[in-house]
């Protein structure tokens, strides 16, 4: 392995080389720039770049950020980054920009960053064998379940295919009943050791108390009723993968202790006295909350959003892919006892319905049709005579209710009202070319509305309050 350690500090390369020392079969070299690490990454190939965001010093230098950039770009390299402590702004631009890891100088020891290249090496050899084994043909062909060929799902697919070679922690997003599960699944499948075992927890639908021991295991004692030592999910999966289903709802707590799992490979069951352990296996969580806001309430820790994010994979909602709805329908009506089929109109009013629960949804729909819909033959009024919610979801529906259901939606805050007018008159004032009268013809109003409009929107951006009636 040729690791790379770029820090205009000799000092701190000098730190760096003493602690990567112990490694067997390992190569150093070093850069002081970023003029000298692009010479450096172009004289032969690099595995690992160990990278200061500040290469100068002066404090404004984000050149390691530049490398980083470069680094994703144009190498294989994998970019760590090694920084100081209170850099926390800089951390999240470089693993937004690819850096694959990060470790405080402060907090810098053998136990901490030699797990993190071992595990790096690890990867590369999985890789040649992921290798191996697409050159067989083992891995040709879409995950079972994830049907769809829209643009959406192309890049979802494309993206699983590369995380699923990574053993880091995965984070997989998306609103409720858009697939996340059977994404997660997928990333177990078509990794490296799809025969390994495969765990899945819900992280809210345990109790905290139980929680842990759930995780982690306990030994004999540990709390009332613990008669005997129990191994938890950590030590269950092996070298498999760990499910952590709806990762948002996990305490506090458990969620230190999970980052700890997670940034050194070791834990300890509950209870007295209990060995270390370490674990093996790949964890994959997922949530449909917005972790990042999480975050800010101080609901979710920052730095274990930050492990679980460097390979996020994000599930498309149905309306970004309704062009895979039939799909979908027949994927679902496949695998009934009675065959229905759909007229073009029903099909027309499936593929512009509104789908709040998404993929979920729509098998749903397909479920009760099977028991409720009086004909093989789907029409428009047969998807209307269904009874419950789905009668709502599917009917026939005026577009513009559609537009209004999909604004409100938008998570932008403040004035709806004004963004949606001011963006309906700007537009129509570039379809008219900048014609009052003709952006007032698409807007079916009068072009004194128009007028007013942009004189109040001229008045409030210079400062004026003043309202014209």
């Amino acid at each position: 392995m040729r690791i790379l350690i770029v820090d205009d500090q000799r000092s701190a390369r000098r730190v760096l080389t003493s602690v990567l020392s112990p490694m067997v079969g390992v190569e150093l070299c070093e850069a002081a720039s970023l003029a000298e690490a692009r010479k450096v990454l172009t004289e032969a190939p690099v595995d690992v770049a160990l990278v200061d965001i500040r290469l100068d010093s002066d404090s404004r230098n984000r050149d390691g950020l530049t490398l980083i950039g470069d680094i994703r770009r144009d190498t294989e390299t994998v970019p760590i980054v090694v920084t100081v402590s209170n850099e926390m702004a800089e951390i999240r631009a470089a693993m937004r920009l690819g850096a694959y890891d990060y470790v405080l100088k402060d907090e810098l020891c053998e136990e901490l960053i030699l797990p993190i290249l071992e595990g790096l090496r690890d990867r590369r050899k999985l890789e040649r064998e992921v290798q191996v084994l697409r050159a067989r043909g083992a891995l040709e062909g879409l995950p079972a379940g994830m049907v769809g060929a829209s643009a959406a799902m192309t890049r979802l697919l494309s993206v699983v295919r590369r995380v699923a070679l990574s053993d880091r922690p995965a984070l997989v997003t998306g609103r409720t009943g858009a697939g996340k599960e059977l994404v997660a699944r997928a990333l177990h499948t078509l990794g490296p050791r799809p025969a390994e075992p495969w765990l899945d927890v819900n992280c809210g639908a345990i109790p905290e108390s139980l929680m842990e021991s759930q995780l982690f295991g306990h030994e004999r004692g540990a709390f009332t009723g613990a008669d005997r030592r129990q191994d938890g999910l950590l030590t269950a999966v092996g070298t498999g993968t760990l499910f952590l289903d709806e990762i948002a709802e996990l305490p506090l707590s458990l969620q230190a202790k999970l980052l700890r799992v997670l940034e050194t490979g070791v834990f300890r069951r509950v209870g007295p006295a209990a060995e270390e352990l370490r674990f093996q296996g790949r964890v994959v969580a997922a949530t449909h909350a917005d972790l990042e806001e999480r975050v800010q309430q101080r609901a979710f820790r920052e730095d274990l959003y930050y492990r679980l994010a460097v390979l996020e994979v994000q599930v498309p909602s149905l309306e970004e892919r309704r062009e895979d709805i039939p799909a979908l329908l027949a994927h679902f009506v496949g695998r009934q006892s009675r065959q229905l089929r759909f007229t073009p109109e029903a099909m027309d009013v499936l593929v512009r319905a509104s789908w709040p629960g998404n993929v979920r949804q729509l098998r749903t729909l397909v479920d009760r049709l099977t028991v409720f819909a009086e004909d093989d033959l789907v029409t428009p009024e047969a998807l209307s005579q269904l009874p419950g919610r789905e009668r709502r979801d599917v009917a026939t529906e005026d577009p513009v209710k559609q537009l209004a259901r999909a604004i409100l939606r938008l998570p932008e805050q403040g004035d709806r009202l004004a963004h949606v007018e001011q963006a309906l008159i700007t537009e129509a004032m570039l379809l008219a070319e900048g014609n009052k009268s003709g952006a007032a013809r698409l807007l079916g109003v009068h072009r004194k509305a128009i007028e007013r409009r942009l004189t109040g929107r001229a008045e409030s951006t210079s400062g004026d309050t003043s309202v014209d009636d």
